[in-house]
């Protein structure tokens, strides 16, 4: 019995000593990409426009969005670039001012909504 003790008080302890040591692992932390503005600020359905910014590669940018808060416009990226990324306004976004937010790289995907503005007219 006293041995059935020790064997489980050892299993435990290396259980243990694996989560501490895991824990222990430097993680790469990966600079957020920040948008800064928009040009044009306004622009019809169709069109181009490119936002400019910080950390915006393709490393850490999957997707790009045009968003009120309720309703979100996926659009199509041309040109990416760590300061900058082009793209098209959809032919179905709605008239309306809508800010940017961004589908960041990684596990899990995260979306975050930036201060950058764009006013889609019609």
């Amino acid at each position: 019995m006293r041995l059935v003790r020790l064997f489980g008080f050892v299993l435990v302890f290396l259980f243990a000593l694996r989560l501490a040591s895991a824990a222990k692992e430097p993680t790469e932390v990966l600079p957020t990409p920040i948008l800064r503005s928009v040009d044009p600020d306004s622009v019809k359905a169709g069109d181009f426009a490119t936002v400019s910014g910080e950390n915006l590669d393709k490393s850490r940018v999957a997707e790009l969005y045009l968003t009120t808060g309720t309703v979100d416009v996926k659009v199509p990226i041309v040109e990416q670039t760590s300061t900058a990324i082009k793209f098209r306004v959809p032919e179905k976004a709605a008239p309306g001012r809508y800010k940017m937010m961004v589908l960041l790289v990684g596990d899990p995907p995260r979306l975050i909504e930036e201060p950058a503005r764009v006013t889609v007219m019609e």
